[in-house]
């Protein structure tokens, strides 16, 4: 018999038969067919489930980052070398969180928008709501089949179990019953780098102070409207100051308008734009290759508003998408300013030199989907095209030779899904102006109720060419690679489960850092471990082979070498009364490289207090580390709301971090963390012009919120 178990505690003598019946309500809902008495089986599944759960959920926690997603994220910046400035996705969270997403009345699309659940997930809960009716309670999600207590936990904070009308909003509903929010944050590093120097005689190098500053006001009903303005200014530009005098550097402003009418998204000012599987055009934050094994497709919504702080990655105009039946169709426009060439927008204009290049290259986009739905099925048909207003250069390395360069560039692209019983088949195919493909194609198999199975493949042509790509590959960019992809993720029990995956890749033509055609394979495998909640344990062991340059000098192209990574991480997250939450990290790395082998290790141990009697919660980390000196290795803290704090650690050390969070009255919540690295063996951090004396940095952050 194939179904859940559901965990319960504070048995008494009737425990043994609660938990009987609990194992036999999996196979009643499958096989029971009356039209007439689902409800009462309904209400005894509902009455077991409350009795089994009213102490264990009398009180949600805050939502929270599990073992996974982390993992998730350190996999995007370690993958990126970069660290992602596009919060949108967790603004959508926060918002659901005050206006959760009713379940009785959710469609597909509204699901997919929490970005937690997979298409396979989806489609088992819409059946079930089909064949067993409205929900009477949010606990009746464990009876979904497929739905474990994880999966639940995650999207709790987010979702409920209304009375299973769809509300009826008018335009004085939009403009009254959103959130209006204003966050304030504040950042800076301690320690003075070399850029910010002066003498009597000469002047700092950066025309502006070493603080970082972000203001942001949002109006926001989620699902139907949201407007708001960001203004930013990063570490080194000037503010108020010089010959602009323009204040912040960076300024977004966006008015977005969802399910009003006949109108299914209006887009005016900032947005971004997420097509397919991103052959063509993904804006949106999307990872790649982690412990979340199956969780291979793109999902999201096609416009969405644009309200972070990055500089580059989102369009400037406006966008609109009608529906009517079955048939969808989207068109946007777009106009904006780059700096200098589309290969280099840092977004930084710290210095006279980047500030020459402001602005001085124009982008004009016009770009669409035609999209037909079935009832369970869907085909989209897309296209884009980019013009610049000078001719762009692609760069001189042998990599390079088939880069995009030139003052238009265009692209299309179909892209499709379907379902049928556990299975889900999706992919995309497109074309570049210059005649060259890429495709990638995957399936996704429920193949019983605790099994879960992925198959992809992706074949993108060497000098196939698009602006904002993001498809999944072993690449940043669908260029050049081809391989195969298989997950599978097993729950051995209630407590118990593995995921793992295979993937073998190959580079047709040279890649950066690979002046030769090459390949490789890379192997995941993951045990989550939850006896209860509160208590995770998470053992993950990655591997991983490909070829590189190595670091002969003496011939004009290094001869590649084979380069093996093997990391192993044990992570425990402790749940204890009063308020404490303890978590402890041990991570092990080896990297062999021509016969030379360099070995990394990391322990971090946190504890995380919510006072019980006051809205304050404290948090400490102790982190030790050593790194080689070919590598660095990454982890996420418990940061501010909407940041994405991952620490980038090389070479060997420690670190020391503590945030206060204070939730004052009447929507205003305070955040305060600081951060020091001390480094062994070092005389200065850093090289450049962002190069500090010492062996030290600190940093410090604050940020401000208030909801009304």
């Amino acid at each position: 018999m194939s179904g859940f178990v559901i965990r319960y505690h504070n048995c008494n003598h009737n425990c043994v038969l609660m938990k009987a019946a609990t194992m036999m309500l999996p196979f009643a809902i499958r096989h029971y067919n009356s039209n007439y008495d689902h409800i009462a089986l309904k209400a005894a599944t509902l009455f077991l489930l409350l009795l089994l759960y009213k102490n264990s959920c009398a009180q949600q926690p805050e939502p929270g980052l599990n073992a996974i997603a982390e993992s998730q994220l350190e996999g995007y910046a370690a993958h990126a070398d970069n660290i992602p400035e596009d919060d949108g996705h967790w603004q959508q969270l926060e918002g659901y969180t005050r206006r959760k997403i009713d379940l009785n009345t959710a469609d597909a699309t509204a699901l997919k928008s929490l970005g937690l659940l997979s298409p396979v997930q989806i489609r088992q809960f819409l059946a079930y709501r089909q064949q067993m009716g409205k929900l009477l309670s949010i606990y009746e999600l464990q009876a979904v089949p497929g739905w474990d207590e994880q999966l639940i936990l995650s999207i709790l904070p987010y979702v409920r179990a209304g009375n299973g009308l769809e509300p009826q909003y008018t335009l004085k509903d939009y403009l009254k019953r959103g959130d209006n929010t204003l966050l304030f944050r504040y950042g800076r590093q301690l320690e003075t780098s070399r850029g910010y120097r002066h003498t009597d005689s000469t002047s700092a190098h950066y025309l502006g102070s070493p603080d970082r500053l972000l203001l942001r006001y949002r109006y926001n009903f989620p699902r139907y409207i949201s407007w708001g303005v960001v203004m930013e200014k990063d570490a080194g530009e000037a503010f108020f100051r010089g010959a602009r005098g323009r204040g912040f550097d960076f300024y977004s402003v966006h008015l977005f308008v969802k399910q009003y009418k006949w109108i299914r998204a209006l887009a005016l000012g900032d947005f971004t734009v997420n097509i397919g599987q991103g052959l063509l055009n993904w804006q949106s934050l999307a990872f790649g290759k982690g412990a979340a094994v199956m969780q291979v497709k793109r999902e999201g919504e096609l416009l969405k508003p644009y309200a972070s702080a990055g500089e580059y990655n989102f369009y400037r105009g406006a966008g609109l998408t009608l529906a009517q039946g079955k048939w969808e169709g989207t068109a946007f426009i777009s106009s904006r300013m780059l700096d200098g060439s589309i290969t280099e927008n840092s977004g930084y204009h710290r210095t006279p030199t980047e500030l020459v290049k402001r602005h001085t290259l124009e982008q004009f986009t016009l770009g669409g989907n035609l999209t037909v739905t079935g009832r369970d099925w869907k085909l989209g048909l897309n296209m884009i095209q980019h013009q610049f207003s000078g001719p762009v250069e692609k760069g001189t390395a042998p990599y390079q030779l088939f880069a995009f360069e030139g003052k238009a560039l265009t692209g299309g692209s179909v892209d499709y899904e379907a379902s049928w019983k556990g299975l889900h088949v999706f992919g995309e195919g497109a074309m570049s102006g210059n005649g060259k493909t890429a495709w990638i194609s995957g399936l996704l198999a429920s193949l019983t109720a605790n099994v879960d199975m992925v198959l992809l493949y992706r074949n993108y042509n060497r000098a196939y060419q698009s602006l904002y790509a993001d498809a999944w590959g072993e690449f940043y960019k669908p260029v050049n690679e081809n391989g195969f992809y298989t997950g599978i993720s097993l729950k051995v029990n209630t407590h118990l489960r593995i995921d793992a995956y295979a993937d073998q890749f190959r580079f047709p033509w040279l890649q950066y850092r690979s002046s030769a055609p090459g390949g490789g394979r890379d192997l995941l495998a993951a045990l989550t471990y939850t006896p209860d909640k509160q208590t995770e344990i998470f053992l993950r062991y990655n591997y991983t082979v490909k070829q590189q340059d190595g670091k002969n000098d003496t011939s004009f192209l290094s001869p590649p070498v084979q380069v093996e990574h093997q990391s192993w991480r044990l992570q425990v997250k402790l749940e204890a009364k009063g308020g404490i939450g303890i978590k402890n990290r041990v991570e092990l790395s080896r990297r062999g490289e021509n016969g030379q082998e360099q070995r990394g290790f990391l322990l971090f141990q946190e504890l995380l207090y919510q006072c019980t009697r006051w809205p304050l919660q404290l948090y400490v980390r102790y982190t030790i580390f050593a790194a080689g000196e070919a590598e660095s290795m990454y982890a996420i803290t418990s940061g501010m709301l909407y940041e994405y704090a991952v620490s980038r650690l090389s070479g060997e050390g420690r670190q020391y971090q503590c945030r206060i969070r204070w939730k004052m009255k009447k929507g205003l919540t305070c955040w305060l963390r600081y951060q020091q690295t001390v480094y062994e063996r070092v005389t200065s951090i850093g090289n450049g012009w962002d190069e500090i004396d010492g062996n030290s940095v600190g940093y410090l952050n604050c940020q401000l919120q208030y909801s009304f």
